[in-house]
């Protein structure tokens, strides 16, 4: 009888591995499932197309009429190096700010980064704003140049610079 018992209580316990293990496997079907879908979401999020672009508010100008100069960088930005851009000696930097944004959208995160440089062209002349350029995991990218014209003011400049500062 003991024998049997045992016997009952094997088969009993085979029964319920095998019922353990076929439940397991559901549930880590579920969670290799699960961790696709986060990795997928995480990926797209993060795997998003680059953009970097330069654009200026005006191209034609009169001397010390401000020029807003806009670059723009968009999608994954890890590994982005960004120098100090360089403009044209005949232009004066009046200000310069900068602006970060995040989107939650449906197919992940967005993330974008604006910097502003507001330049007052001090002579007359054909000059060319850019190519920027910026380092993104070891690739240089650049933006195209942006012809700026800037002409002889009737009027003295608008801007007068006294060291760092400007005056109206």
């Amino acid at each position: 009888m003991r024998l049997d018992t045992l016997t009952v209580n094997t088969q009993d316990a085979l029964q319920q591995a095998q019922s353990l293990a076929q439940r397991h496997n559901h549930h880590v079907g579920r969670l290799v499932v699960l961790c696709a879908v986060v990795l997928g979401v995480s990926a797209s999020a993060w795997a998003q197309d680059f953009t970097f672009s330069a654009k200026a508010d005006k191209t034609s100008v009169k001397i010390g009429d401000p020029i807003e100069l806009t670059i723009t960088l968009g999608g994954d930005l890890t590994g982005i190096k960004i120098p100090t851009f360089d403009f044209p000696k005949e232009f004066v930097v009046a200000a310069r700010s900068q602006e970060t944004n995040f989107s939650l959208r449906g197919r992940g995160v967005e993330r974008s980064m604006s910097l502003l440089f507001v330049l007052v062209p001090q002579h007359a002349g054909t000059y060319q704003l850019g190519p920027f350029a910026i380092e993104r995991n070891g690739t240089v990218v650049k933006t195209e140049p942006i012809p700026v014209a800037v002409e002889k003011s009737a009027l003295p400049p608008r801007f007068q610079p006294q060291g760092e500062r400007f005056t109206l």
